[in-house]
């Protein structure tokens, strides 16, 4: 996707504060910044980069923290157009790690960049803050989802996955087939890697997902969200990107999952940043 139109997404997105005025769009639609590639299962930023905020352009993202035994615990997925790692200017000891899931193209502002726009424009600085109050909202529904049981833990997942692809304009079968996998699921949900194989095919005995060599689609996606209790307020997107997929743009609407191996299951094996 165009640097324009990641842009214009992002404007878009910070006035769903009510705080941009002409003054501010027009800046944000005019930033620069430095664009690089980041291979699948590379770190975008560590615990201890403090430079910036960093853009996702292209592909899909985690921040993600591991645990001492080893595995990989994912706190927060990044699609196109959205901002990871702001420091709002404040410096901070981190200990999670911004990790690319597909390959991706990301654009760096730099801190010195990001003060500036602060200073000259304060409501930037009031809609970066009210950004990172989302992302708090969207923890804290993850937070309520681990109550769940994990097939509508899982269903829920699903859900908000496809509702931010949906808005970040980027293709369905891109963004779902090279950066969330059944591995990617689980270390969002802590579920098993094989246990998750097992929501999936259970989902789709309900008839609420179909599976198809490692492919997902969901034919009714309100029906699915009923089901999981989703309800998209909490992502503070647009109408249009939370509103329900028409039933003829359901086939390949997800696209995630190895393909199982000859006992049913996934053959993956967990370790750092695997996808």
């Amino acid at each position: 996707m165009p640097l324009h139109a990641i842009l214009a997404g992002l404007t878009r997105r910070l006035d769903r504060a009510g705080l941009l005025g002409a003054p501010e769009r027009q800046v944000l639609l005019g930033l620069k910044p430095q664009r690089r590639q980041v291979p699948a299962r590379a770190d975008i930023r560590g615990t201890r980069d403090h430079d910036g905020a960093h853009l996702i352009l292209s592909g899909v993202a985690c921040r993600y923290e591991m645990l001492p035994d080893g595995t990989r615990c994912i706190i927060a997925l990044y699609f196109p157009g959205e901002f990871c790692g702001v420091p709002l200017l404040v410096p901070r000891t981190v200990t999670s790690t911004v990790g690319a899931l597909s390959a991706c193209v990301v654009a760096d502002v730099p801190l010195g960049t990001l003060a500036t726009l602060v200073r000259a424009y304060p409501r930037i600085g009031l809609a970066l803050w009210w950004l990172s109050v989302v992302e708090l909202s969207i923890a804290q529904e993850w937070l309520v989802n681990a109550g769940r049981d994990a097939e509508r833990r899982i269903a829920h997942a699903i859900c908000e996955i496809l509702a931010r692809q949906r808005a970040s304009g980027c293709d369905e079968h891109e963004v779902f087939s090279n950066g969330i996998r059944q591995v990617t699921l689980a270390d969002i949900t802590a579920v098993s890697t094989v246990h998750v194989n097992r929501v999936l095919h259970a989902l789709q005995e309900g008839h609420l997902i179909k599976l198809a060599k490692g492919v997902v689609t969901v034919p009714d996606f309100a029906r699915l969200a009923a089901f999981a209790g989703f309800h998209p307020g909490y992502l503070h997107l647009s109408d249009g990107a939370t509103a329900a997929p028409s039933e003829a743009g359901a086939p390949g609407v997800s696209v995630l999952g190895e393909r199982p191996d000859a006992r049913g299951f996934a053959a993956v094996r967990r370790g750092p940043m695997r996808c």
